[in-house]
C-alpha cells in the first residue's frame, strides 16, 4: 500500500470536481483588456491577452451551446487537447488569495463595518458578469464602499505596495492594470451611478511582510468625454490621484472584438510573446530597458557579429510572462516557442 500524505491529499481536494449544472457563459472583469499608448507613442495592450480570453469562452459557448458552435468542434477538440491544466502550485496560490481576502471580510464583520460580500455584477450590454469581493460600511460618511482584495507576495509585490523607502517618502506603488481594470468596471458600472456609495477601494495585502497598501478609485467622466480610471493612495499615506491611460471604453471595445470573434469564426492575433525577436531586443536595449546583465550580453553578441566571427554568444531572450503561464500556450506555439498557426 503507498504511503499517505496529508498534503498530497489536501492538493488533490483542490483539484475535485464541481458539480451542477453550468450558467450561460459570460465574460468576466477579471480578463479585461485595453489598448492604451505608450511613452514612445505606440498602441500596447493591457492586461488579459485576447486570444486567451477567446478560447475561454469560446470552449464554453460550444458546451453550453452546442448546437450554435457546432462549426467549431474541430477548434474546440484542439483546444481541449493541447489546453495545459493549473499547476499543484498555483492551486495553493489561489487557495492562500482567498484565505487573505476571507480573513478582510471576517475583520469587516468583527469591526463592524460589514454589509454584503461576492456582490453579483452584470453588464448585460456586453454580457459581462463579475463580483465585488466586499461592500463595507463608511463610517465616516456612512457610504457603502466596494472593495477588491489582492494579495501579493515576493519581489513583485514592492510594484503595487511600493519599496520600503518610497513609503518612507510617503509614495506608494502602482496598482496592477488588470486589477484596476476590475474594479474600475465595478465602479464605472455600479457603484458611481448609486448615490448610496462613496468611491471604490482597491487593497493589497503581501502575504509574506504584511504590508499593505490600498487605492481609491474614481471612474468619474473627464473633459474628453471618456472614463479614465484614476486611482490616488488612501492608506498608509494618501497620495495625489493618478490618471491612467485606461478607459472604460477600450476596455468594453476590447469585449465587444472577442463576442465579434467568438461570432465570426476569426481567432483573435496574439497579443502578448512568448519570444521578443531580436529587433525587439534591440529596440529594448535602445530605450534602455534591457537590464545589466541582458544589455551586457547584447553589447557582446553585437560586437561579436560586427567583427565577423564565426561563434557568438547567445541572443539574449526575453518574453511576456503572459504567454509563459498561460494555459492555452501550446496552441499558440510549437515547442521550440516558434508561433504554430491554427
Amino acid at each position: 500500500m503507498a504511503k499517505w500524505s496529508f498534503i498530497s491529499h489536501i492538493t488533490d481536494y483542490l483539484k475535485r470536481p464541481r458539480f451542477g449544472q453550468s450558467k450561460a457563459p459570460t465574460l468576466w472583469p477579471s480578463e479585461a483588456t485595453a489598448v492604451v499608448t505608450n511613452e514612445y507613442d505606440e498602441e500596447i495592450v493591457e492586461g488579459k491577452c485576447r486570444r486567451a480570453t477567446y478560447f475561454r469562452y469560446l470552449t464554453e459557448c460550444y458546451n453550453y451551446y452546442t448546437d450554435k458552435y457546432s462549426m467549431y468542434q474541430p477548434l474546440i477538440e484542439s483546444i481541449q487537447q493541447e489546453y495545459i491544466p493549473v499547476d499543484n502550485y498555483m492551486r495553493w496560490i489561489w487557495k492562500q488569495g482567498d484565505l487573505y481576502e476571507e480573513y478582510c471580510i471576517n475583520a469587516a464583520k468583527e469591526s463592524g463595518i460589514y454589509i454584503s460580500e461576492q456582490v453579483q455584477i452584470y453588464i448585460p450590454e456586453h454580457n459581462v458578469s463579475g463580483k465585488i469581493d466586499l461592500v463595507t460600511i463608511d463610517p465616516n460618511t456612512n457610504l457603502f464602499r466596494a472593495v477588491e482584495v489582492k494579495s501579493v507576495y515576493g519581489y513583485g509585490a514592492n510594484f503595487v505596495l511600493g519599496t520600503p523607502a518610497e513609503r518612507r517618502k510617503g509614495n506608494l506603488g502602482e496598482p496592477r492594470g488588470s486589477n484596476l481594470m476590475q474594479i474600475g468596471l465595478y465602479d464605472w458600472w455600479y457603484t458611481s451611478r448609486e448615490e448610496t456609495f462613496g468611491k471604490s477601494l482597491l487593497t493589497y495585502g503581501a502575504r509574506d511582510t504584511g504590508r499593505y497598501a490600498e487605492y481609491e478609485i474614481d471612474t468619474s467622466q473627464d473633459e474628453d468625454g471618456l472614463h479614465h480610471i484614476k486611482y490616488s493612495g488612501n492608506s498608509p499615506v494618501e497620495t495625489e490621484q493618478t490618471t491612467t491611460k485606461i478607459t472604460i471604453e477600450s476596455i468594453l471595445k476590447q469585449y465587444e472584438y472577442v463576442t465579434l470573434a467568438v461570432d465570426s469564426g476569426e481567432i483573435p492575433k496574439r497579443d502578448y510573446a512568448l519570444s521578443y525577436s531580436e529587433e525587439r531586443i534591440e529596440t529594448l536595449y535602445e530605450r534602455g530597458l534591457l537590464g545589466k546583465t541582458d544589455r551586457t550580453q547584447h553589447e557582446k553578441r553585437k560586437k561579436q557579429i560586427e567583427e565577423g566571427k564565426s561563434r557568438v554568444v547567445k541572443a539574449v531572450h526575453k518574453g511576456d510572462w503572459q504567454c509563459n503561464r498561460c494555459s492555452f500556450k501550446t496552441i499558440c506555439y510549437s515547442e521550440d516557442g516558434s508561433p504554430r498557426e491554427i
